[in-house]
């Protein structure tokens, strides 16, 4: 049993080679970008931003093969079982102000901690915004992480440097299951020689320039939308415009994830700047968007219906085949993850905040994963000839995934077919989009 909760455990590296397996399970596509930007010769505290609850603290494990420790809101660990769980899965408790004088105190023990962890060589993952929301959007930055950077810089920052690391995480959609996922690390800012630029007179001071800086950082590894009453029609003005053109951004098939960001960041700019040239006119499209929205969403259509289509009706009719053909491994699927997606379901609607229903459901995966492999395995192997028992197994282990997958084709292929349908929204999506260029 380890001491430290940056050294080496057996147990828990094997048990993250299960939770990454299972974190990739949970997207049908992921993406690691910006590698190339993390020193090798500091102390690494990343700072993504905090858009989809513990989904995030999992994808930036999953994307480095080695350690990190995290921190996570303190009040998690009230629970003593909880608090040794987390504490043995490397996430240290972060008192938040809203948490009463009294309990900041006892982040000094914490940094304390940090410190240590970044002077032995281990990465320390801390989000800013200290609470996620679904948005891409950013707010405003707690203290944490630039008290525990300026910490570690004050005793080991002439030995070597400090690096504070900006990641951006985007999700393809942040409450449907099997989405997607790009974690973007960003240029370093270098702790020990941006402090010795500032003409400051104590730490407390460092705090607010390294704020901005880092705020502005992550603005640009991101789809950045302002967070103004405006965000929900700018989003999904986004998102029609990116999806008329399949080579776009949102959405858009066979393009990396990054570069399908790029071109979401170049739309996002764009609104902002037609919403700056032209107020008037951009505020009747963002009101017709939001008439589009509430009526595409009452007829229960997918945005992604309105892409592009050579052939509309030859295309529902494909779709329908390949819903055919996978029907039989769907119904293999459904019976061999019955316990896994009943659990899942079961939970997930008991569930309040939606963004953390991602989050339930790799749980259930992880766990049932961990109990149903055994016991099928011995089923299997007692039951069938072994080479049919390998089979099946093989079978099984992604159903989990497809059945959710198969579900959300159907999703789309009903949705292209009420599309068809309804003449008058179709209308209306091309009606907005060229409105909107044509400003």
């Amino acid at each position: 049993m380890r001491e430290k909760i940056y050294e080496k455990d057996f147990s828990y590296t094997l048990l993250k080679y299960i939770v990454d397996a299972c974190i990739r399970a949970s997207y049908h596509k992921e993406e690691v970008h910006g590698e190339e930007n993390i020193p090798t010769d500091g102390a690494l505290l990343l700072t993504p931003n905090h858009c989809n609850t513990l989904m995030d603290a999992l994808v930036m494990l999953n994307a480095y093969s080695g350690t990190t420790v995290f921190g996570a809101r303190a009040d998690i660990f009230n629970n003593k079982f909880i608090g040794k769980l987390m504490t043995y899965i490397r996430i240290l408790p972060m008192v938040r102000q809203r948490d009463g004088l009294r309990n900041v105190l006892k982040n000094k023990d914490t940094q304390e901690t940090i410190v240590e962890t970044l002077e032995h060589g281990v990465r320390f993952c801390m989000f800013p915004e200290g609470k996620h929301r679904t948005k891409h959007s950013l707010q405003v930055f707690g203290k944490g992480a630039f008290r525990a950077a300026i910490a570690a810089n004050n005793k080991f920052g002439n030995d070597r440097p400090v690096y504070i690391i900006p990641v951006g995480i985007e999700y393809g959609d942040y409450f449907r299951y099997r989405s997607t996922h790009l974690v973007n690390y960003g240029k370093p800012i270098n702790v020990t020689e941006f402090v010795k630029g500032l003409d400051v007179e104590n730490d407390v001071q460092m705090i607010e320039p390294l704020r901005k800086e880092l705020s502005e950082r992550i603005k640009e590894l991101i789809t950045y939308i302002p967070d103004d009453e405006q965000y929900d029609q700018k989003w999904a003005l986004l998102k029609m415009v990116a999806i008329r053109d399949e080579r776009r951004g949102y959405g858009c098939r066979g393009r990396k994830l990054y570069d399908g960001m790029l071109k979401n960041r170049e739309i996002a700019a764009d609104i902002e700047a037609k919403l700056q040239a032209e107020p008037e006119k951009m505020a009747e499209i963002l009101e017709e968007v939001k008439e589009f929205e509430r009526r595409r969403k009452a007829s229960g259509i997918s945005i992604y219906a309105f892409r592009k289509k050579k052939n509309p009706f030859l295309n529902a009719i494909c779709k329908g085949l390949a819903a055919i053909v996978g029907l039989p491994y769907f119904i293999f699927s459904a019976i061999a993850s019955l316990p896994m997606w009943v659990a899942s379901e079961v939970i997930r609607k008991k569930v309040r905040d939606a963004a953390f229903r991602n989050t339930v459901s790799f749980g259930v995966k992880l766990a049932m994963s961990i109990i149903l492999t055994p016991i099928y395995a011995a089923l299997a192997f007692c039951l069938a000839p072994w080479w049919l028992a390998i089979a099946l197994l093989l079978l099984w282990y992604p159903s989990y995934g497809y059945f959710y997958d198969y579900l959300e084709g159907c999703r789309r292929w009903i949705s292209d077919i009420k599309l068809l349908g309804n003449k008058k929204l179709w209308k209306k999506f091309k009606g907005i989009v060229k409105d909107y260029k044509n400003l």
